[in-house]
This record gives structure tokens, sequence and C-alpha cells, in this order.
């Protein structure tokens, strides 16, 4: 327990800080996880629909200095080439055929 105010002070904002933090962890590690199950279930349109909430998630982190940005754009550059890997391949054009 604190002995004087400034340290009872000190631990409500710790405590604010970390549930605040904790939160925002979450929310990206769940973001990040939708965009590895869509890719699982190989649905093109839940792929991107993932892949943009999360690289708006990520930016967002970044600039309130939540993570740091090349680990966000790291964290989205191995998102997209995962879902680029993981996409179903497009059929081939019937012009090539002619």
């Amino acid at each position: 327990m604190p002995n004087n105010r400034n340290a009872a002070k000190a631990m409500r904002q710790a405590n604010k800080r970390r549930l605040r933090n904790r939160a925002a962890r979450t929310s990206l590690r769940t973001v990040i996880k939708k965009v590895q199950d869509a890719v699982k279930s190989s649905d093109t349109g839940a792929i991107d629909d993932a892949l943009k909430t999360a690289s708006k998630k990520l930016d967002q982190a970044a600039a309130k200095k939540f993570i740091h940005r090349n680990k966000a754009a790291r964290l989205k550059s191995r998102l997209s080439a995962l879902a680029q890997k993981k996409a179903p391949a497009a059929p081939a054009s019937t012009d090539a055929a002619k």
C-alpha cells in the first residue's frame, strides 16, 4: 500500500494505464487473429475486410505510440503477405488462350 498521497495517486494512474494498455493489446491480438482465421477459411471478401480493419487498428496503435511504427508496418506486411500467399488463385485470362 502507498505511504503518502503522491504514491496513492501514482498507483491509481498506473492501474488506469495498465487496464487501458491491456484492452488495447487484446483488441490488437483479436484483429490479427481474425485476419489469420479469414485466411484459413479462404474467403476472399472476409480476408480483405479483416486485413483492412487490422491495418487501420495497427496504424492507430502506432499513432498513439502504443506500439512502434516499425512494428505496425512489420505486422501489416506479414499479414498482407499471408493473405496474398493463401488467397485463391485467379482464373487465367481467356485472351491468353486465343
